[in-house]
C-alpha cells in the first residue's frame, strides 16, 4: 500500500481519538457538575461577591518566579549587561505572560507559548544565544516540575495523616522522581560510546541520543554557571508552590478556606492530573476530578467548593490568557513602529 494511504489513515486514527478523548472528558465533566449542582456554583460565585475579580492577580507571584528563573539562565549574555535590573524583570515577564498565555490555549501538553519565547528573546539575542536560552529554561522547567512532585510528596508523608494506600503511592513518586534525577545525571556525565552497547535498533537509537544530548546539556550548563542554575531551579520550583494561592483565594472567597500548604499541595497535584492526562483536551473534566480526588483522599480534607474553586482557576488562566494577548498585541506594535 502506498505512503499516502497509511497517512490518510494516520490522519482519521488521530483525529478519532482527539475526538473520543475530547467526548470523555466532557461526559466526565457533565457528570461532576450535575452531581455539585449548577445552583450551588452560581450561588458560591455570587456570594463572593466583585472582590472576585482580584482573583487573577493571585497569578502574578508565579509569573515573577518563573520570569526570574528564564532571566537567570540568560543572565550571561550581553544583552543582560545593556539593561537595569528593573527592565530585565519587566521584559522578561512580558515574555513569560505571552509564553504561558499561548500554553494555556494549546489543548495538549500546553507547548504552544515555547516557540514564542524563541521568537521574542530573537529580538535582542543572536539566534544561538536565543536557542540556547530557550532550551536552558525549558530543561529547568521539566527539572522543577519533578522536583516539585518529589517535594509534595515528601512533605505530604510529614505533615499528613495520608492513609496507608496514598503514603505508599507518595513514597513510589519520591522514589521514581529520585531515579529520574539520579539517571539524568549519570547518564549526562557518562560516556555515550559507552552509553550505545547497551542500546539496540533504531527507535531507541534515536531516544539514547536525544536523551543523552539533553541530559548532557542539564550537566554543561550546571558545571558552568552551578550557583545561577541552581537559583534558576529554585525559583522554577518555588512557582510551583506558590501558584498555590489561587486555590487558597478561591477557597476563601466562596466561604470553604483550607490552609496555604494544603493549597499549595492541591496545585502541584492539579500539576500532575494535568501531566498524566495531558491527552484530554485543556484537561477538562480529569482537573476537576484529580482535585477532588487529591482533597477526599490525600489530603483528607473537606471536599466542600472544591468544583468551584477549580471554575475559578480556569477564569485566572482565561484572564492570563486574554491579558497575554494584549501583551503580545502591544509587543509587535512596537516592534513594527520601531523598524519603521
Amino acid at each position: 500500500m502506498s505512503s499516502s494511504f497509511w497517512s490518510y489513515t494516520f490522519q482519521i486514527m488521530q483525529t478519532a481519538f482527539k475526538i473520543i478523548f475530547s467526548l470523555a472528558g466532557l461526559a466526565s465533566f457533565i457528570t461532576i457538575i450535575h452531581g455539585y449542582g449548577v445552583e450551588l456554583i452560581v450561588s458560591e460565585i455570587i456570594n463572593s461577591g466583585p472582590i472576585i475579580i482580584l482573583l487573577a492577580l493571585t497569578f502574578i507571584p508565579t509569573l515573577l518566579c518563573y520570569a526570574l528563573s528564564w532571566l537567570l539562565v540568560t543572565s550571561h549574555w550581553n544583552m543582560v549587561s545593556r539593561l537595569s535590573a528593573f527592565h530585565k524583570v519587566a521584559l522578561f515577564t512580558k515574555f513569560t505572560i505571552v509564553s504561558v498565555a499561548w500554553n494555556n490555549l494549546t489543548p495538549f501538553l500546553k507547548v504552544g507559548g515555547e516557540p514564542l519565547k524563541y521568537v521574542m528573546l530573537s529580538r535582542y539575542l543572536s539566534k544561538k544565544e536565543t536557542l540556547v536560552s530557550t532550551i536552558n529554561y525549558n530543561l529547568i522547567h521539566v527539572l522543577a516540575t519533578i522536583l516539585s512532585f518529589a517535594l509534595c510528596a515528601i512533605f505530604l508523608t510529614l505533615f499528613y495523616d495520608a492513609p496507608a494506600s496514598m503514603l505508599l503511592g507518595a513514597w513510589a513518586l519520591i522514589l521514581c522522581c529520585g531515579f529520574i534525577i539520579y539517571y539524568s545525571i549519570v547518564i549526562g556525565r557518562a560516556n555515550f560510546s559507552l552509553i550505545a552497547k547497551f542500546y539496540h535498533g533504531p527507535l531507541l537509537r534515536v531516544i539514547r541520543l536525544n536523551s543523552f544530548i539533553i541530559l548532557r546539556r542539564i550537566i554543561t550548563s550546571y558545571k558552568k554557571h552551578p550557583k545561577t542554575f541552581m537559583l534558576s531551579l529554585f525559583f522554577d520550583t518555588l512557582a510551583r508552590f506558590i501558584e498555590g494561592l489561587t486555590f487558597y483565594y478561591g477557597f476563601m472567597l466562596i466561604k470553604h478556606p483550607i490552609s496555604m500548604l494544603s493549597a499549595s499541595f492541591l496545585d502541584v497535584a492539579r500539576t500532575l492530573a494535568d501531566t498524566i492526562f495531558f491527552f484530554i483536551p485543556y484537561q477538562v473534566g480529569t482537573r476537576e476530578q484529580g482535585v477532588h480526588f487529591f482533597m477526599e483522599k490525600v489530603l483528607l480534607i473537606d471536599t466542600s467548593g472544591f468544583l468551584t474553586a477549580v471554575l475559578l482557576y480556569r477564569f485566572v488562566e482565561l484572564a492570563w490568557i486574554l491579558i497575554g494577548y494584549v501583551v503580545w498585541v502591544n509587543m509587535s506594535s512596537s516592534s513594527t513602529d520601531a523598524r519603521v
